[in-house]
């Protein structure tokens, strides 16, 4: 049976809340939308009434924000689901644990992906069994990618870099594969970095094992295992040789 949503729509235009709900109707079966609110006071009032799964929040509430609502709240129980006209405020909604950032006008391939990784474990290292010695795993270290059709398990050895692309991330394989994954790279810097990964750029984090040469360079610039060239910052050049030759 599927699990139902008690969700809310908090935004201050009545042609989004409509669009949204629209989709929603469309789309996503397992949400049941409780209410919407247009200011931040009538949310905090919807919130504390109906103690919501899902809240779909948008960034520009009038005089406020939506930071400025979950300010406000003694706990937050519930997922959020930011919605915006904006990209700047990427990394603002990952400081406040956002379960996804979606951009205006909605996608609706996006909004199913967002909605269904709310049941799954999304873009988390899983502790996996040890691997067969010849299975590839490095030391059953996994990672789970929200795409359209669910999550999808990926050893993490297999990852070559991961690339930023506004709120999202692209993540290439050593197979030639490459995944657009709706989080920003933040969040899979954050994951990866005990693994063997480093950033070297802002739009870029490697993982070091798939590194084949390296070209100086006022940065300098990776030949990576899959033959793409990445450049190195030069305030990173330093610590990542130091990365790099340990």
């Amino acid at each position: 049976m599927k699990t139902m949503l008690k969700t809310l729509i908090i935004d201050d235009e009545v042609r989004s809340r409509s669009v949204l709900r629209a989709m929603i109707s469309k789309y996503c079966t397992n949400i049941f939308i409780a209410g919407e609110a247009a200011t931040i006071e009538d949310a905090v009032l919807l919130i504390n009434e109906h103690d919501p799964d899902l809240v779909f929040l948008d960034v520009e509430l009038g005089l406020g924000t939506g930071f400025d609502l979950l300010g406000q709240l003694p706990e937050i129980r519930f997922k959020t689901i930011f919605i915006t006209a904006y990209d700047h405020f990427a990394i603002k909604a990952i400081k406040w644990s956002a379960q996804d950032y979606l951009l205006k006008p909605l996608d609706p391939p996006e909004l199913i992906a967002a909605v269904n990784k709310l049941t799954l474990t999304s873009a988390q290292v899983q502790n996996l069994p040890a691997a067969k010695p010849d299975s590839g795993e490095v030391n059953g270290k996994r990672i789970g990618l929200p795409t359209m059709d669910g999550l999808v398990f990926f050893d993490i050895g297999q990852i070559v870099c991961c690339e930023a692309k506004g709120a999202y991330t692209e993540c290439s394989f050593t197979d030639n594969k490459k995944i657009l994954v709706s989080k920003p790279l933040q969040v899979y810097e954050a994951i990866l970095l005990p693994h063997g990964f480093f950033r070297v750029h802002h739009s870029f984090l490697i993982n070091l094992a798939c590194v084949k040469e390296y070209i100086r360079g006022r940065g300098g610039m990776v030949v990576m295992s899959d033959g793409s060239n990445i450049p190195v910052a030069s305030r990173k050049r330093d610590e990542f040789l130091k990365h790099l030759l340990h």
